[in-house]
């Protein structure tokens, strides 16, 4: 069957988006290249700086289309002012914070600021990137925030680049955990209301992957600044997802994955669960209700061996898939990685476990000394190589092989209270009307979805449900993969905007789309339930579209127990 091109619903979204842009009364930018050389206080930004100063303000002609892999930049930037600048750090040792600001001819009275992704260090929103974030807005054939009339603004997370010398300042770490956006937002609001004469109606922050984790934690410690957060794919437990990946490094050099393992776990998981939907189509809508049942592939005697798998793989896979419990306990009461789960998407060809969880080469051991990032590696893997060697032990040259977190159990907790967006307690952002959603790829092996479901399950342990669904919803896209591929792409901001604005509760369905990234039309479109729900075939219609689907309810095999 041909993929369906949805044409007439992705009019109708631009049309929805535009109709509700022209609901809010335009302000026409007042100040652009003046605005070269403008100060910012110390006293005007609400954490420690010398102050923050515009070095560069000029308006830019619209930006035309250019190719990309992930069509990130399939849709025209309109023209704008651009507002550069930086944040002067107290500490000599950390780097400034770099920031851009884009600035909308005609202003609909919002603002979105944007997290970063990975590592951080590039300057997020500015030129030769998008208006927006990473895979900002989602789905991709919808009009950029900045279209909408929105001002958009990012920074570079307090460093610049793969340097990682920056990690010896604490101020520098703070700045990249959170500070530099709460930062950063302080000198944008002063700069709109000189721009503008006023300052903006609602503040949003979104951020996907690394920026998630950011969008997320900026709820927790500066809940008053926001009124509604975008997470998408979130790396909650920072410091757990990384030492958990450390494990399993370790045992994928002693147990390597190779193309053809991989392509067995992955075959073997679709014939296990994919029909349990209702319908075969390489999905495994049931997420994490999936059993872990590698160890069927195992060879004689756990030998190395064709179209099998040894006991060192087995375990590898067992490393990736399975909960990893934590030798150190880590903020907010967290004792463990709930794991990757079983996704069935192992082998997929973009941002699966040959690119983010596992790579295409074993990794180096001993790792020589440095950053700790070796090419043809897993992602994941390298985020933990410089990890543990530049903010935990804080010696480049050390080995990260079997490395024993107990010596360094007061640093791990240091950085976790930093880093880990884990808190339970969304109260005070509840208390001030303020609205999160997170969305998440059910497919995702370099974020697992275990991980933000057992978030969500400690936010209603701690505030109940009642509370939780006022200021939090949770949707999984089914099948989709990490950088918001396959089936995963939903309009968050218009929910957001719904809910915040006209406070229209989001409905327990959305609509989730897989776009083609390179003539950005709608290829299929599946709901993104609610969690806990998953979408089931109803036995007829197309399965190319959302309508023949239905998110049905069933009790979570993984019940939250704050002890595990």
């Amino acid at each position: 069957m041909k993929p369906i091109v949805y044409a007439i619903a992705a009019v109708a979204a631009i049309v929805t988006h535009s109709a509700q842009a022209q609901d809010r009364p335009a302000t026409a930018l007042q100040r652009c290249q003046d605005l070269k050389g403008f100060a910012i206080a110390p006293g005007d930004i609400g954490l420690p700086t010398k102050g923050a100063s515009v070095t560069q303000a000029d308006r830019a002609p619209v930006a035309e289309p250019k190719p990309s892999p992930d069509g990130e930049f399939g849709l025209p930037i309109p023209e704008r002012c651009i507002v550069q600048g930086r944040i002067e750090p107290v500490d000599p040792a950390a780097p400034p914070i770099n920031f851009n600001i884009n600035l909308p001819i005609n202003w609909n009275g919002m603002a979105l600021q944007s997290g970063g992704g990975g590592l951080g260090g590039a300057l997020i929103t500015g030129p030769n990137q998008k208006a927006a974030g990473r895979f900002d807005p989602i789905p991709l054939d919808l009009p950029y925030p900045l279209t909408l009339g929105y001002v958009t603004f990012g920074d570079d997370d307090g460093h610049q680049g793969p340097d990682v010398s920056f990690t010896k300042s604490d101020e520098a770490l703070r700045n990249w955990a959170s500070d530099a956006h709460k930062k950063t937002r302080d000198v944008a609001l002063t700069i709109i209301k000189a721009s503008y004469g006023r300052a903006p109606d609602r503040l949003y922050f979104t951020g996907e992957s690394a920026g998630g984790r950011e969008a997320v934690i900026m709820a927790q410690k500066f809940p008053q600044d926001y009124d509604g957060i975008i997470a998408t794919s979130p790396v909650l437990g920072w410091y757990a997802i990384h030492l958990a990946d450390n494990t399993i490094r370790d045992r994928l050099i002693q147990g390597w994955l190779d193309a053809k393992a991989i392509s067995l776990i992955a075959e073997k998981t679709r014939a296990t669960c994919d029909e349990a939907d209702g319908f075969k189509d390489g999905i495994i809508a049931r997420y994490m209700e999936c059993p872990n049942n590698v160890a069927t592939l195992r060879c004689p005697e756990g030998k190395p061996g064709d179209s099998c798998l040894s006991d060192a793989q087995i375990s590898a896979v067992n490393a990736v898939r399975e909960p990893w419990s934590m030798i150190v306990p880590l903020a907010h009461g967290v004792t463990r990685y709930a794991g990757f789960g079983v996704t069935g998407d192992e082998d997929g060809e973009r941002y699966q476990y040959a690119f983010y969880t596992v790579g295409t080469e074993r990794p180096s051991q001993p790792l020589e000394p440095g950053r700790g990032f070796e090419p043809k590696r897993g992602a994941v893997l390298n985020f933990s190589n410089l990890l543990v060697r530049h903010t935990i032990v804080q010696d480049p040259a050390f080995d990260p092989y079997q490395f024993d977190p107990r010596p360094y159990a007061k640093r791990i907790q240091y950085l976790s209270a930093l880093f880990d967006a884990t808190n339970p307690d969304l109260s005070e952002f509840r208390n001030r009307g303020g609205k999160i959603i997170i969305l998440q790829p059910s497919a995702d092996n370099a974020v697992g979805t275990p991980m933000i479901a057992e978030y969500y399950r400690s936010v209603v342990a701690k505030m109940g449900q009642g509370a939780t669904d006022e200021t939090l919803r949770f949707y999984v896209g089914h099948g989709g993969g990490h950088n918001v591929t396959g089936t995963s792409q939903v309009d968050t901001l218009t929910l957001l905007e719904n809910w915040v604005e006209k406070g229209q509760s989001p409905p327990d369905a959305v609509t989730a789309y897989n776009i083609d990234t390179t003539t950005l039309k709608r290829l299929r479109s599946m709901p993104a339930c609610r969690y806990q729900s998953y979408a089931k075939y109803n036995g007829s219609g197309d399965p190319n579209s959302a309508e023949s689907f239905t998110c049905e309810k069933r009790p979570d095999p993984l019940a939250f127990d704050p002890n595990p």
